[in-house]
């Protein structure tokens, strides 16, 4: 079952000195004119418009996932799990922060990053989840599934949790043994099917979709695909092209110097932070984030930081969407 609460409060990090703005009552404003206006706001700002009252809320009941959904453009963070409540940090593309209240990430794991939509682990359930609109679809409960974690679970994707072929994949490592085990659902599904792969050492830290196949690669030239049609797991080895008249799969991992750079104009320190895996949406190939776990960083007993990279998109659904 879905279901889609009020949006997440919004606040500045950074003061102003702004003279004083006089107010005045917009109960007289036309309400013909508040969802044109709606639909040309950013994100923040849109989320600051639903908050004016009941009638600005409901005018923007139809504002379109495309708001701010602009390919080859760098993602935004969010910086959560800090304080051990709900509030979370949001640095946008230019680097502005924000704090924003999102009772969701409080004691929640996110698993995979893609189009908007965050896969969130949270008290033994696996939703999806749009922070910006709160729209969230659970996923049906995993029966005996491995203790949750970023260190030893990835996964991916196919499409948004709203498409028909939506397929989710979880790769995790079991009894800390070589082995690997692999959770698939389908959409339309009640349960999860469970696939093995026997002596694989190395840790996974992308992972991607492309034309039926899910891949996994590993810190060296490996990879594990997991093919939806056949319901087979294979390894393989990553080939890059050297020429653009080759065939390839249009993905790319992003480079360190495109990571340090996201950061520095991000302003972000994230040498204590675990973010998951996130899928970069681009016009030519996709751009892989990979996992980074800070599982055994300095801080004591307190609930360490965790982080998503995502690209902002405000999806709305109906509250009786169900997987």
């Amino acid at each position: 079952m879905g279901s889609m609460d009020s949006s997440p409060v919004v606040h500045s990090q950074r003061s102003s000195t702004r003279d004083q703005v006089t107010t005045r009552e917009w109960n007289d404003l036309p309400s013909e004119l508040l969802p044109p206006i709606a639909d040309r706001l950013g994100i923040i700002e849109l989320l600051r418009f639903r908050g004016v009252c009941k009638d600005w809320n409901f005018a923007s009941s139809t504002a379109s996932a495309e708001i701010e959904a602009l390919p080859n453009r760098d993602p935004w963070f969010l910086l959560y799990g800090e304080n051990n409540n709900s509030q979370c940090t949001l640095v946008t593309e230019s680097g502005k922060q924000y704090i924003i209240t999102i009772p969701e990430m409080d004691g929640a794991t996110c698993l995979a990053s893609s189009q908007g939509w965050l896969l969130v682990y949270r008290e033994g359930l696996i939703f999806f989840f749009c922070p910006f609109s709160r729209a969230r679809i659970d996923l049906p409960v995993p029966t005996k599934f491995p203790p949750m974690g970023i260190s030893d679970h990835v996964a991916v994707f196919s499409t948004p949790p709203t498409s028909q072929d939506c397929v989710v994949c979880i790769i995790c490592r079991t009894n800390k043994t070589d082995d690997l085990e692999l959770y698939v659902i389908h959409r339309g599904a009640t349960s999860w099917t469970k696939h093995k792969l026997n002596s694989f050492p190395n840790k996974i830290e992308c992972a991607a979709y492309h034309n039926g196949v899910f891949y996994y690669f590993d810190n060296t030239d490996l990879m594990v695909c997991f093919s939806i049609k056949d319901r087979s797991i294979s390894l393989g080895k990553v080939r890059y092209v050297k020429s653009s008249n080759e065939r390839c799969i249009p993905l790319r991992f992003i480079s360190n110097v495109e990571k340090e750079d996201m950061k520095k104009r991000l302003d972000l320190e994230l040498g204590d932070v675990s973010t998951c895996g996130t899928t970069v949406y681009c016009l030519n190939a996709d751009k892989m984030v990979p996992y980074e776990n800070r599982a055994n960083a300095k801080g004591g007993g307190t609930r360490r930081s965790k982080g998503v990279w995502f690209q902002p998109r405000f999806h709305q659904i109906d509250k009786m969407l169900s997987w």
